[in-house]
């Protein structure tokens, strides 16, 4: 009995103490000196009138106390009590101390800390690379795709039948998409789009080279990697390559890519309009930014996209399927990619032709409700407003609808989108839609989307973890769902981002292929009922790097460098 009664009170005391700490959540790369800035202070219990101070070496810079909690527990937050503590007036760069309740985080000032990780997410994506050498794994994997067995679709019907003549082709190349060894032409023309969008848009801080090979930049001679990729999917005007493997893929265990002995290695082909579209928007932007570099490249490029978009033109239907161990990325509204292909080719040319076309498909794109690969309706619109004002005011109507979200009452994080699947990848869309409004019309009206989601990828979320990986940060996420470091531990997967929270119901469809580790559960008490997220190897919902969402993260850094300008 007395032993009972032991128990009892020290799991009272354990939980007593538990429940007096606190949580600061703040973003650990740092903040702009003219950016919004604040942290945000998570407790069980209240923390009205606590003290506060943000010292500066041993001057004291700022000080006060909470004041009354913002929000209770919610969808955005599991704790009762949450304050906010803002320090926007300090602008003078510098490395900063905050202290509070015996407490002290440091953080820093400057104008522009988040290009030092631009490299290292453009790094990640290098290992993503199929047929040729990575970072981390020094052997090219899957040589076999120079000759994969082309598969071709029945027009109307959900199935695809090898080649007659069993004709193979030479896909080898481009980036596998995520934790898995397919290869999607969809997702890598995007890739290689945001890229290149990237470099056009500020080029001043993408100038370095650390792993390239040839005479290119890392960041040039990655776009130039995917290019030539796509260049292979384009077979010919009745063939195109929109898909290497298939869902059996996911049936044969991890293993390093040198190692795959995988036979169902098909090239799936079809000529769909999202595909055709989003490639020949590479090819076109492709075609500025190598005019300097190589005319003759550059005029190929050129041809290359006019002959695609032509092509798209030239089918009525999209062809998108999405059954049995068929096709991923099913994507059945392409007016979005065919708006951003003839906004491209409109820039590239001056030929009103595609003028034109930017009139049509920007009205039949409208509005959107997502920012990344599947919706890419706002960078479409900011690029095709030079041409058509009415795409300005599209792009302003999805802009006022995700800031409608980041101002709900309980959205303490001021988030611009719901949480689901991926959402981190669209938030990034958001706040980089956001900073190329702020371009086209000198209204900072939006720019507050674009600090909040930087804060909240570098920290300041209920985990208090920056999702990109880096060493150089206190607590960013470690473990991601990749082959490649779940068989070398001992390598840690620097420029990772990960998918970032998503929804529990999808978690809890998918858990059963999950196998959390007892460490994982550690971040679980920040979960809420409605969203969660767990920094583990094998949860691919919420730790999956696509490469999508490396390149949303790399022209989002990038846009942010603009604003330092």
């Amino acid at each position: 009995m007395k032993f009972i009664s032991y128990v009892f009170i020290l799991s009272i005391l354990t939980f007593s103490i538990n429940a007096q700490k606190i949580y600061v959540r703040y973003n650990q790369a740092g903040y702009m000196n003219k950016a919004p800035k604040n942290f945000i202070i998570n407790a069980d219990y209240s923390l009205n009138g606590l003290k506060w101070e943000i010292l500066k070496g041993d001057s004291s810079i700022s000080n006060g106390q909470l004041l009354k909690s913002i929000t209770k527990k919610g969808d955005h937050t599991s704790f009762n009590f949450n304050y906010t503590v803002n320090f926007s007036s300090i602008e003078q760069s510098g490395d900063y101390d905050f202290k509070i309740n015996d407490q002290i985080h440091h953080f820093k000032i400057e104008e522009n800390p988040y290009a030092i990780f631009i490299p290292n997410v453009l790094r990640y994506l290098r290992q993503q690379r199929s047929g040729s050498f990575g970072v981390v794994d020094k052997k090219p994997g899957h040589l076999s795709d120079s000759a994969s067995t082309l598969y071709l679709q029945v027009k109307e019907k959900n199935k695809w039948y090898e080649h007659p003549q069993k004709k193979t082709a030479n896909v080898i190349g481009g980036w596998y998409d995520a934790g898995d060894y397919l290869k999607f032409n969809l997702t890598n023309a995007y890739t290689t789009y945001l890229l290149l969008s990237a470099y056009e848009e500020n080029p001043a801080v993408l100038q370095f080279k650390n792993e390239s090979k040839s005479d290119l930049n890392d960041l040039l001679d990655e776009a130039k990697f995917g290019l030539d990729f796509l260049e292979r999917c384009y077979v010919n005007d009745s063939i195109f390559v929109i898909q290497i493997g298939d869902n059996r893929d996911h049936e044969l265990g991890i293993r390093l890519p040198i190692d795959d002995t995988n036979p169902h290695r098909y090239a799936y082909t079809s000529l769909s309009k999202p595909h055709l579209a989003y490639t020949s928007a590479a090819f076109s932007i492709a075609s500025r930014v190598f005019k300097r570099i190589d005319s003759t490249l550059s005029k190929k490029y050129l041809n290359k996209s006019e002959a695609l978009f032509k092509l798209a033109l030239k089918y009525k239907e999209s062809y998108w399927f999405q059954k049995g161990h068929e096709i991923f990325y099913a994507d059945k509204n392409g007016y979005d990619n065919l708006l951003l292909a003839a906004a491209e080719l409109a820039k590239t040319t001056q030929n009103d032709f595609y003028v034109q076309k930017i009139k049509y498909y920007s009205s039949m794109a409208g509005v959107g409700y997502w920012a990344s690969w599947s919706d890419f309706n706002m960078v479409a619109h900011a690029r095709s407003s030079e041409f058509y004002p009415r795409s300005k005011q599209f792009l302003i109507s999805d802009l006022n609808g995700f800031a409608g979200t980041a101002k709900q009452e309980n959205n303490i994080w001021r988030i611009p989108h719901a949480y689901t699947w991926g959402s981190l990848y669209s938030f990034f869309g958001v706040a980089s839609a956001s900073i190329l409004h702020n371009d086209i019309v000198k209204d900072s009206a939006y720019l507050e989307m674009a600090y909040n989601v930087i804060d909240y990828t570098f920290g300041k979320n209920n985990w208090g973890v920056s999702f990109l990986a880096s060493k150089q940060l206190p607590n960013s996420v470690q473990n991601i769902y990749s082959q490649t470091y779940y068989l070398q531990p001992e390598l840690f997967p620097t420029g990772a981002i990960a998918e970032g929270p998503g929804d529990l119901e999808g978690h809890l469809e998918n858990v059963k292929w999950f196998d959390l580790s007892k460490e994982s559960y550690e971040l679980e008490m920040f979960n809420t009922q409605k969203v969660v997220f767990f920094d583990d190897a094998t949860d691919f919902q919420t730790m999956e790097t696509t490469i999508g969402g490396l390149a949303d993260g790399i022209l989002l850094l990038t846009l942010m460098s603009k604003l330092t300008n």
